[in-house]
């Protein structure tokens, strides 16, 4: 999922570049904020997917303790 998600942002991305180049490249003179469309944004949201969706990773167990029976 980690690696489809980073995959999935990466390809639309580039898809978004390609077929509109001039949006995902801000202007500088004058200076003023990038307009980001929708469509690349959700690409970066899609991104952050797994760290919502993954599970926590399991406790370390200590080998110092002595196994309870």
């Amino acid at each position: 999922l980690v690696s489809a998600s980073g995959a999935a942002v990466a390809a639309l991305l580039i898809l978004a570049g390609s077929l509109d180049p001039g949006s995902l490249d801000p202007g500088v003179v004058p200076l003023e904020p990038p307009a980001l469309p929708l469509w690349p944004a959700a690409a970066v949201l899609l991104g952050l997917l797994p760290a919502f969706v993954t599970p926590a990773p399991e406790a370390a167990r200590d080998p110092r303790k002595e196994p309870t029976t």
